[in-house]
């Protein structure tokens, strides 16, 4: 992290696919080339998200890929630091009416957090576990 900031670079997608095939239970499975993605990674994404944020605290726009299926998920990024939040495998398996669904529940958690713009609560809880750990 403290490079990517050195180098200032605009931002990071964080995380895409892993090799760690303990995500599934098979520690012992053999690499047969390509990576894991989806529903299996969503724990370490949003986990490696919070590490990046409190690292990098808002100087990285940060995009969240990895077992995004829900606007539960999309929120909890959002939360944990994500500026953007990517989905693929939810858009093409529950098809074109899927980002419009993810808006509409984020559209009523926002009202129900109170708050204006999703923009104001990037990092909230990534943030408040860095002010934490400083006390």
């Amino acid at each position: 992290m403290a490079l990517a900031v050195e180098l200032d670079l605009d931002g990071l997608v964080a995380v895409n696919t892993t090799v760690d095939r303990t995500l599934v239970g098979d520690p012992v499975a053999p690499f047969e080339g390509g990576g894991l993605s989806g529903r299996p990674l969503r724990r370490r994404a949003v986990e490696v998200l919070r590490r990046i944020r409190h690292q990098a605290g808002g100087k990285l726009t940060l995009i969240s890929v990895g077992g995004v299926e829900s606007a539960e998920d999309v929120w909890e990024r959002i939360l944990a630091g994500a500026t953007l939040v990517q989905a693929y495998t939810s858009f093409i398996y529950s098809g074109p009416a899927w980002p419009k669904r993810v808006n509409r529940e984020l559209a009523r958690k926002l009202r129900e957090a109170g708050a204006t713009s999703i923009q104001d609560l990037v990092g909230a809880s990534a943030d408040r576990g860095a002010a934490a750990e400083r006390v």
